[in-house]
């Protein structure tokens, strides 16, 4: 390869593909692009968009936690969401009878805005002419860029919400309530690494079944979420039977015992996720549609090129409201383990 080549692409940067393809007739005649430069775009891009949508990255757990909803239109400005509570009960009666008890089902409506989450990425027209000299395949790595910055946002808002915009995250959600843990760890800590397997376990057996108390054992959890270091240790520490002769982890024990717990789920976002930004959370709850959502009403979306002086800029959105939880008492969260 030549030295005039390997400067060529020593300077090519990684581009989009969607966004040229809608500006690629106007770009081409206002930058004199010939027909082989026009050609080559159009091949590559194509090819580039497809990577970006499909490339992977770090867990961003908010996707894969809570059930992501995206039935909100693009264009509403503000959504209704709704909290239902069933009232009444029925009783026994006798035949005539005329006093029936009212059973009814409560709504509580809830506005919530849409917000628009925005970044953007650029390349210059010198980039482009030397990535179609030297006839070498694009690649992606601004557009991946972009993609990972908006949902890295979006990921923070779920969790965390945003103040300024007065989106609640799910972490200061009213209705999850708290479970606290009992301070009898090594020096008198909480925290699950510093207590015995029996404690351990008391622990999260007692987080689990705090979802059935509190709504008279009508809902049981069916995940639980702990950050990285109360997982290890339930995940490491032997936890011996009466009988001696079986020794299980303490999570093992847990799977076994708690069969509709179907998602154990290590989180990093809740590594000193508490209020002080100290301590690490353990969580459980019921992850279902109907319960929880993540709304999103447009995930991801690049905009037509805009052409300023010899550079090009590509506008990226994204539009969310936050996670919503939609019956109250079927999380609990237990702070310090």
């Amino acid at each position: 390869m030549s030295s005039l080549t390997k400067q060529i692409v020593k300077n090519i940067e990684r581009l989009d593909a969607a966004t040229f393809e809608r500006a690629l007739a106007t770009a081409t005649t206002q930058n004199h692009f010939d027909a082989a430069t026009a050609a080559f775009l159009s091949r590559q891009l194509t090819y580039i968009r497809a990577q970006t949508l499909q490339v992977k990255h770090a867990p961003l757990n908010a996707f894969t936690v809570f059930p992501v909803q995206t039935e909100i239109p693009q264009g509403a400005a503000t959504a209704l969401q709704y909290v239902y509570d069933m009232v009444g009960m029925a009783k026994i009666i006798s035949n005539p009878a005329d006093d029936l008890p009212f059973v009814d089902a409560l709504a509580e409506e809830w506005p919530v805005s849409v917000k628009e989450l925005g970044a953007a990425y650029g390349y210059s027209v010198g980039e482009l002419e030397n990535a179609a000299f030297a006839n070498v395949s694009l690649s992606t790595l601004k557009s991946d860029a972009v993609k990972r910055a908006i949902d890295t946002k979006l990921n923070k808002i779920a969790w965390n919400g945003d103040a300024a915009s007065n989106i609640i995250g799910f972490l200061d959600n009213d209705n999850v309530s708290i479970y606290t843990l009992t301070a009898d760890g090594t020096s008198s800590a909480t925290t699950l690494s510093s207590k015995t397997a029996e404690k351990q376990y008391r622990d999260v057996a007692n987080l689990i079944e705090t979802i059935a108390e509190n709504t008279e054992e009508t809902e049981d959890a069916n995940t639980v979420l702990l950050a990285p270091a109360p997982y290890r240790a339930i995940s490491t520490t032997l936890y011996t039977t009466t009988d001696g002769q079986t020794t299980q982890t303490v999570l093992q024990m847990l799977k076994a015992h708690y069969p509709q717990i179907t998602r154990w789920i290590k989180v990093g976002e809740l590594h000193n996720a508490d209020s002080t930004g100290t301590k690490d959370l353990m969580i459980a709850g019921y992850f279902d549609p109907s319960y929880i959502r993540f709304e999103i009403p447009l995930r991801f979306e690049q905009r037509p090129v805009q052409e300023v002086n010899l550079f090009f800029k590509i506008p990226c959105r994204s539009k969310a409201v936050g996670v919503t939880v939609f019956r109250p008492y079927c999380f609990t969260k237990a702070v310090g383990a």
